[in-house]
């Protein structure tokens, strides 16, 4: 709309609606000089009234209003430009979300039942239990074997000290016989001494003769019992060698078994291990929960580092107490039914209440509330005379600031905050509890869930509590 240069008329001619604000200067928390508005051509019009220039003015006023207002210092949004701290800061803030993200902590979900753990353990349980009754059973057949071994050895041994007797008999026998054989030479050497004496004593030569080879003989025969005594010996020290080393294989192959039981118990617990660490990884991999605010998923891109940076300055970037004031935000959406909140059709009755309309300079939003509509003693009692009344207005206060930080724009170098104006003129009055009590509860809801929103508070026509 187009201008005239003058003097802004008083406060108390602003009406409670008005054409879009612009604003002649930057928000800033240094003084700076009033400046003057830059003079217009105003266009050549047939219909000019009084109206429209009490129109002009009111916008001249609000616009001035707005230049004067105190505002904070918008802090750069783009990530690369912060001071290292903020950096910092911010990426210790997003782990702490993505955590939260990862065990869906920022809707509180309710504890799932433990789950049982799977029957398959018991499996590999029973097979070594059956192994160790093999391995047992194994052992005592050994046990049997190495007894019958010591059996037979002991027959063996018997059976040698027999055979050892019968050729001891055998020995004596033979010296019996040689004996009377001897005798009967004698007795037929005796007869034949007289007639034949040379026959006597080569009959001597032989006797002798054979006695001589019968020794040879007996001693022959026990050097070949001798030996034979020393082969069993030997045998017998062979075989109890041999039933040595076979205890010994033995023992080797029950050491060796007794090792592989273990081993197999060991990849059996490992295999336990195993499954129960899948099972618990199971459990632990879970889909991140997807929450998002004012339509903005919460780690998704640099928009994300916006909304994040709002509840850091919040907080002095405190980033224990922003991300307890994110989370809190996030329930209370979830609580409060934001998203159906939306969509809700609450009437026209307070149209006139809280608009947005227009952009300052810079490119802020402008909201008006405009207090004086509650001068209408109608409209005051639809709103603040019960408390089922009073919510209804408040849930449609927040349905439309809602709106309004849903249209703005999150990317780094964009405009994400907005101008409020404040317009109290032919206002009831925050004496009045009801409007105090609402007043107040809307304001902590705004406070507390949105913040780092507001650019500039414009009251008007006077300073005061602000809604």
């Amino acid at each position: 709309m187009a201008q005239e240069p003058q003097n802004p008329p008083p406060p108390q001619e602003v009406p409670p609606l008005v054409d879009p604000v612009p604003v002649d200067n930057p928000p800033t928390t240094e003084p700076q000089p009033e400046p003057q508005p830059e003079p217009e051509v105003k266009p050549p019009t047939t219909e000019a009234q009084p109206e429209t220039e009490t129109l002009e003015k009111a916008q001249t006023a609000v616009e001035d209003k707005i230049s004067e207002s105190v505002s904070f210092k918008e802090e750069t949004n783009v990530v690369g430009d912060l001071p290292e701290a903020q950096k910092k800061a911010l990426d210790e803030l997003k782990k702490l979300v993505q955590e939260a993200l990862n065990k869906h902590e920022l809707t509180a979900p309710k504890p799932e039942p433990e789950k049982k753990k799977p029957d398959i353990v018991k499996e590999p349980a029973e097979e070594a239990e059956k192994k160790e009754v093999e391995v047992i059973e194994e052992k005592k057949e050994v046990e049997v074997t190495e007894e019958k071994k010591d059996v037979e050895v002991t027959e063996e041994k018997k059976e040698v000290e027999v055979t050892e007797e019968k050729k001891e008999v055998e020995l004596t026998e033979e010296k019996k016989d040689v004996e009377v054989k001897e005798e009967k030479k004698e007795v037929e050497v005796t007869e034949e001494k007289k007639d034949v004496e040379v026959k006597e004593e080569k009959k001597e030569i032989e006797v002798t003769e054979e006695k001589k080879e019968v020794e040879v003989t007996e001693e022959k025969k026990e050097v070949e019992v001798k030996e034979e005594k020393k082969d069993v010996e030997v045998t017998e020290e062979k075989k109890e060698v041999e039933v040595r080393e076979e205890k010994k294989e033995v023992e080797v192959t029950e050491e060796k078994k007794e090792v592989e039981v273990t081993e197999e118990k060991k990849e059996v617990e490992v295999t336990e291990e195993k499954k129960e660490e899948e099972v618990t990884e199971e459990k632990e991999v879970v889909v991140p929960e997807e929450v998002e605010i004012w339509g903005i998923p919460l780690l998704a891109d640099e928009r994300s580092d916006v909304i994040l940076l709002k509840f850091l300055r919040a907080r002095d970037f405190k980033v224990k107490d922003a991300f307890t004031m994110l989370k809190n935000t996030v329930r209370w959406r979830k609580e409060f039914g934001i998203d159906a909140l939306v969509l809700e059709d609450f009437g026209t009755d307070w149209d006139k209440v809280v608009f947005t309309e227009g952009h300052d300079k810079q490119g802020h939003p402008v909201c008006y509330n405009v207090f004086g509509e509650f001068e209408n003693k109608d409209l005051y009692n639809k709103t603040f005379s019960d408390e089922e009344k009073r919510n209804k207005f408040i849930r449609w206060r927040i349905q439309v600031l809602e709106k309004s930080v849903r249209s703005l724009d999150f990317s780094p170098t964009a405009i994400s905050t907005i101008v409020q104006v404040n317009d109290l003129k032919n206002s009831p009055g925050l004496g009045k509890s009801n409007l105090r009590q609402a007043t107040n509860q809307a304001l902590q809801l705004l406070q507390d869930n949105y913040p780092e929103f507001v650019a500039k508070q414009v009251p008007t026509p006077f300073n005061s509590s602000t809604f």
